[in-house]
C-alpha cells in the first residue's frame, strides 16, 4: 500500500467521479483507475462501486475513508515540521476567513508574504458554518472570524480582539454627525445590509429578535466593498464590525446604543491538531497590526 494509492482512493471518493478525480490530480483515469485496483486488491476488498453513471464508496469503503484521510493528513503533517525547520523557507498556509472579517487581513497578508517568500498562501473566504467543515477535513490550518454565537466540537476557539457591531454611513448622511445611533434612529433610513449568515448580519438579526421595529432594507449583499461603496455615495446605511471599517475614508462609524453588539475577532483551529509555525507566525503578525486601532491580546 502507497501514499500514493490512498491520496488517488480520497480523492475518487471526495468527488465521486474518476474524471474529475483524475484532471485534478494531473494524471490519466487509466492510472488513477489502475492504482485503485491495486490498492483493492492489496486490501482484498472492493472499496468503490463503479457503473457507467456513478462512482460510490462500499460500506468497506466508508469504513476505510477517514482511516485513509487521517494517514494522509498525518503524513503530510510530518512534512509540515520538516518544512517549520526550514525557517519557513517553503510550504503552504491554508488560512480561512467569514466575509466581515476577511478585510482585516491585507496588511497581514502582505507582511507575511515580504517576510516569507517561500510559503505560498492560500485565503478562502466562506460562510462560518463552511469553515467549520474545512477545518474538520484539513482542508485549511486556520480560520478567522467573529465570535460565533455558537460552540463546534473538535474546534478550538480563542479570541484575540475586542470589537462591536456598528451604523456605518457615508460622511455627508443625515446621521453623520451622531457618535452614537439607537436601533429606532435606523427606522427613518434605507438600509443595504449583509446578506443572512454573515457575521454581521447574524449579530444584527440577534439584537432586533423579537422587537417591533420596521425597517427598509433595499439591498443585502455579502460583498463588504459593495455595502461601504453604496453608503458612500447615497443615503443608505449598513451594519458592519468596527475593525472592518476602522481605515476606510468617506464614512462614518456610529456606535449602536444596545446591548449585544460584541462582535470579537477569533482564530479557530482543529482540536489536538498540530498548528503549523507558519500559522502561528501569521497569526502573531496579525495580532501586531495595530492599524485598525484594535486591542489585541496575548496569544502564544
Amino acid at each position: 500500500m502507497e501514499l500514493r494509492q490512498l491520496r488517488y482512493f480520497v480523492k475518487v471518493a471526495e468527488l465521486c467521479n474518476f474524471s474529475e478525480a483524475s484532471r485534478q490530480l494531473n494524471i490519466t483515469q487509466s492510472t488513477l483507475s489502475q492504482q485503485v485496483r491495486q490498492l483493492e486488491g492489496e486490501l482484498g476488498a472492493d472499496l468503490l462501486i463503479r457503473d457507467s453513471h456513478h462512482v460510490r464508496l462500499t460500506d468497506i469503503g466508508e469504513a476505510f475513508l477517514p482511516q485513509a484521510q487521517r494517514t494522509i493528513y498525518d503524513a503530510d503533517t510530518c512534512l509540515e515540521r520538516i518544512h517549520d525547520v526550514q525557517q519557513l523557507g517553503t510550504g503552504e498556509l491554508n488560512i480561512g476567513a467569514t466575509y466581515t472579517f476577511s478585510p482585516l487581513l491585507k496588511e497581514t497578508v502582505q507582511c507575511f508574504m515580504k517576510l516569507y517568500p517561500g510559503v505560498k498562501l492560500n485565503i478562502f473566504c466562506h460562510s462560518m458554518q463552511t469553515l467549520m467543515r474545512m477545518l474538520n477535513t484539513q482542508k485549511i490550518d486556520v480560520a478567522l472570524s467573529y465570535k460565533p454565537s455558537q460552540t463546534f466540537a473538535d474546534i478550538d476557539s480563542h479570541i484575540i480582539f475586542d470589537n462591536r457591531l456598528a451604523v456605518v454611513v457615508g460622511d455627508t448622511h443625515p446621521l453623520a454627525n451622531k457618535k452614537t445611533v439607537r436601533l429606532s434612529d435606523l427606522e427613518s433610513v434605507p438600509l443595504a445590509i449583509p446578506t443572512k449568515g454573515m457575521q454581521a448580519r447574524c449579530t444584527f438579526d440577534r439584537l432586533v429578535q423579537g422587537l417591533d421595529y420596521r425597517f427598509n432594507v433595499r439591498l443585502e449583499s455579502n460583498e463588504v466593498n459593495m455595502l461601504l461603496d453604496l453608503v458612500r455615495g447615497s443615503h443608505l446605511a449598513t451594519v458592519l464590525s468596527q475593525a472592518t471599517v476602522a481605515r476606510e475614508p468617506g464614512i462614518s462609524v456610529l456606535t449602536i446604543d444596545h446591548k449585544g453588539t460584541s462582535m470579537e475577532g477569533s482564530f479557530h483551529v482543529l482540536r489536538d491538531a498540530y498548528m503549523k509555525r507558519a500559522t502561528k507566525e501569521f497569526l502573531r503578525l496579525l495580532c501586531e497590526n495595530r492599524s485598525y486601532g484594535m486591542a489585541m491580546m496575548e496569544i502564544f
